[in-house]
């Protein structure tokens, strides 16, 4: 069993390239592998983000607004995932393309048609987007991203149970697709180039 953590941006079209690749390596695998997609955000990942897009760093009005917006459609996200895998993946994909590829701006209106379009429960929706637990369960994702080391939006964590590695290895979802495989297959690779966590 391999178990694949992905950590993305929900409004960036890079990351759902990185998803649609993903889903592609584990589609041609006999074993079972398990995707958690997890939208993350911290300081440091948005430090980041400005500087690889080329984003003023200084800017703190555009950076309070960038947080703001991500921090948004990352509760979005959690509370599309509680209505089924299937359902938060198909909210995801459909946030991504819509503000990330097709520069959409992001707004209730927006979700709300997305929900519509993917046949979502959208009272539930409702209803979880203003609870506790879904500011809970965000909370746990970026304490998993941090223990991780994810530092930055597009970082995956790859389990591989059937192989003789007792840890999780850290790469960049843009890595090579001969790389990801090496980490989907039974055998040990320790010829992979890639950082290593050990738990």
């Amino acid at each position: 069993m391999v178990e694949i953590y992905l950590f993305v941006n929900p409004l960036d079209e890079l990351c759902l390239l990185s998803e649609k690749r993903f889903l592609e390596a584990i589609e041609k695998e006999n074993n079972k592998v398990y995707l958690k997609l997890i939208p993350v955000l911290n300081p440091l990942i948005i430090q980041h983000y400005l500087i690889d897009n080329n984003y003023p760093t200084n800017d703190l009005t555009h950076r309070n607004q960038l947080v703001e917006t991500i921090y948004s459609a990352c509760l979005d996200v959690k509370a599309a995932q509680l209505q089924g895998n299937k359902m938060g993946r198909k909210f995801l994909f459909h946030l991504q393309d819509l503000v990330g590829k097709k520069k959409m701006a992001y707004s209730e209106e927006l979700v709300d048609t997305i929900l519509t379009k993917i046949n979502a429960d959208k009272e539930t929706f409702k209803l979880d987007r203003q609870s506790k637990l879904i500011k809970d369960f965000f909370k746990i994702d970026q304490q998993v991203a941090n223990e991780m080391g994810v530092n930055r939006f597009a970082k995956a964590v790859i389990f591989n149970y059937d192989s003789t590695r007792n840890f999780g290895v850290l790469i960049d979802a843009f890595s090579s697709s001969d790389l990801i495989k090496q980490l989907l297959k039974s055998e040990d690779t320790h010829s992979c180039r890639a950082k290593i966590l050990k738990y």
